[in-house]
């Protein structure tokens, strides 16, 4: 006997084409995503050269964008509650880097460690419309995540005493990000093959584009300064690269199996949160490299 959610659709019904709809729309926003990396990136790294509160700009204007851009763009559900973890969570953890800058990543834990309680607070404050727990509670948590991240280019900058040197690792550091997902959107753009899964436009070349292109910028900007020498920037470049062309595929996959939103701002924003959280995300990991590698 066949069960009711095994039968065949009638004879005549239209196909389902929701999955080909969003992958269509995937790989239409690869130009876009690669316009916001290339103006958040070159925003980051001149801001990071400029001293260390034309950074704290910077990042604060970064982690506005992409708070917006995730909650609309996906459509979580508790938006209004999102918006108010998300400014507490980045206003904390960019006083807590600014202020204790001896504290490395350490005061930014604590941020995520208050963050925790305060999430599950929020879905039980949502009442009647306490609907899709996990998937809201799962989508704050990340958000909460990229917004903590990313104050780890100020914590970068402070440790180098001369701070000339360290607006320039950290400059580095985000150059090498953003232009391995711009060359990576450019390559999928072009020829995205082989493909990780056929209706996602992202392929293997890019992300061996991506690492590549990192290794070449963090060599170009890094090689000539004290400590970084002998491959050590080469690597660092090639590592943050290879990371940030990796998550750039995860948004992908994001973008693909979450449904687009009826409003045309959601729609507009889903680029936008394609390019900035790996970004956001690669930070810390651009903190660990450029210290431990480092001579």
């Amino acid at each position: 006997m066949t069960s009711v959610t095994d039968a065949a659709a009638p004879a005549g019904a239209p196909a389902d084409t929701s999955a080909r709809k969003v992958g269509s729309g995937a790989e239409s926003s690869l130009l876009a995503s690669l316009t916001v990396a290339l103006v958040a990136g070159s925003g980051l790294a001149f801001a990071a050269r400029a001293g260390a509160t034309a950074l704290l700009i910077a990042v604060a204007a970064v982690q506005a964008v992409f708070a917006f851009a995730w909650v609309f763009g996906t459509a979580m559900p508790g938006r209004r509650g999102a918006l108010v973890i998300a400014a507490l969570a980045a206003a904390g953890s960019d006083v807590s880097a600014s202020v204790w800058p001896h504290g490395r990543l350490g005061v930014l834990l604590a941020v995520l460690g208050l963050a925790v309680p305060v999430m599950f607070v929020h879905q039980l404050m949502r009442g009647a419309a306490r609907v899709q727990v996990v998937s809201s509670l799962s989508a704050v948590a990340m958000l909460v995540l990229a917004e903590v991240a990313l104050p780890a280019l100020l914590q970068l900058r402070h440790e180098f005493t001369d701070a000339g040197l360290g607006g320039r690792v950290v400059s580095a550091a985000v150059a090498a990000t953003a232009g391995a997902l711009v060359v990576g959107y450019l390559v999928d753009m072009l020829l995205p093959a082989p493909r990780f899964d056929p209706d996602v436009p992202r392929g293997l070349l890019a992300l061996v584009a991506s690492a590549g292109l990192g290794g070449s910028v963090g060599y170009l900007i890094l090689n000539t300064e004290v400590g970084f020498a002998q491959g050590r920037s080469a690597f660092i470049g090639a590592a943050l690269g290879a990371l940030a062309g990796l998550l750039g595929i995860a948004a992908a996959f994001v973008l693909f199996t979450t449904p687009e939103t009826s409003s045309r701002l959601g729609r507009a924003l889903r680029p936008v949160l394609a390019a900035l959280l790996p970004i956001c995300v690669v930070s810390p990991a651009a903190f660990l490299l450029c210290l431990a590698l480092r001579s």
